[in-house]
Formats: structure tokens, sequence, C-alpha cells
């Protein structure tokens, strides 16, 4: 004891200042623990407030998609929930045109409700494979919440090839 009462003495601003450093380190630790690993709102934190008064449930989807694939030339129908957007992934037959695909993606908000429009995004990809007769399509569109319309990608394909400089 005798020594460690001699260290603080001989060392006395040292000593301090390593406490506080100490305490210093201590509470940064203590922040960043609970900024980071500590949080109880989950991986989205307040975003997804409210979103138990509009759920959307896996029967309603699977309902939607169903309803979708009715819909002319349609083959496959996706429908999934992350957050709050909705992603629905639609593949047309061969006589589909662009414009029919993207009428068809719009048709498809109808079968949400109003409350559902007005709280979710929602994504489409739109997809048709090309055949000798006819060009395929890959495009996607986006509605926010906010929004009234989707808005689409451009689709159009790269005709002349890119020059870099210094050739």
């Amino acid at each position: 004891m005798k020594k460690l009462g001699k260290f603080f003495k001989e060392h006395r601003v040292f000593t301090i200042l390593m406490a506080v450093v100490l305490v210093c380190v201590i509470l940064i630790a203590t922040v960043l623990f609970r900024l980071f690993y500590d949080s109880k709102k989950g991986k989205y934190g307040d975003r997804l407030e409210g979103i138990e008064k509009v759920q959307l449930s896996e029967k309603k989807l699977d309902d939607i998609e169903t309803k979708i694939i009715a819909e002319k030339n349609v083959l496959v129908a996706e429908c999934h929930v992350q957050g709050k957007i909705v992603y629905i992934h639609i593949t047309f037959d061969t006589p589909e045109s662009l414009v029919e695909a993207q009428g068809t993606a719009q048709k498809s908000l109808e079968f949400f409700s109003e409350e559902e429009r007005n709280f979710y995004d929602f994504h489409f990809t739109l997809k048709k494979s090309s055949t000798e007769n006819s060009e395929g399509f890959l495009i996607e569109g986006a509605r926010n919440k906010n929004g009234l319309s989707l808005n689409w990608n451009n689709n159009r394909p790269v005709t002349t090839p890119i020059e870099t400089e210094g050739k």
C-alpha cells in the first residue's frame, strides 16, 4: 500500500489524467453500445411506425398475385413486402407490349385499398422474354406513397458504342 501511495505522490498528474481518460473511454463505449446494439426498435428504427394498422397479410398478397395472373398475358406474378415497400414482379407472355404491361402494373394498384396505397411505396419489375416476333423488355417502375402515378426507368437500348477519352 505504501508503494501505491508513493507512486501516486510521484506521478500525481499522470494518475489523474489516466483516471479522466479511463472515465471518458467508459462513457464513449457505453454511448456507442446503446447507439448500435441496445436499440429496442429494430433495424428500421421508427420508420415503420403505424404499420400494424395497415399490415398486408400473406393471404391478401396471395389474392393480389392471383388477380394479377388473371390479367391478360400474365404468366407469373410475385408480391412481397419488405418494410414499407411492396415489391411486385410480373412476367408477361410474348404478345404483351410494353405499354400494355405498364397498364397492367398501374391497374394492379387498384387491388390495394386507398389506405394501403397512401402508406406503402410500390416497386414494380416487369419482364418479357424476347422471341423471333417480338422484342422483350425488363423495366422497373416505382410509386411513392405520396405520388399519384408510376414512374418508369429508361428502357431504351444503347445504340451507339460509348467512346472513351484518349483513344
